[in-house]
């Protein structure tokens, strides 16, 4: 029994390690292909960047000023309250 959970130990130890060294591997060729394609030193930085960066969206909200000019008077007396 102890044998067999070193084995699956060392089984998954390998299997990460294979995992880490692809990922490794892709970036690396990433760096390059970037190094290739780039001009100059200031545009591999660029690229380089432009990988990394993730855009973030944000849904677009009401706003919580409502102009005062918009309103009619009963409008007006619930939004004092």
């Amino acid at each position: 029994m102890s044998t067999e959970l070193i084995l699956l130990g060392v089984i998954i130890a390998l299997l990460a390690f294979i995992g880490w060294k692809e990922r490794e591997t892709r970036l690396e060729k990433n760096k390059l292909i970037n190094a290739l394609l780039a001009k100059n030193a200031t545009d591999m930085v660029s690229m380089d960047l432009a990988d990394k960066t993730e855009v973030k969206t944000e849904a677009t909200k009401e706003p919580d000023f409502l102009p005062p000019e918009s309103l009619d008077d009963e409008e007006w007396k619930k939004t004092v309250l």
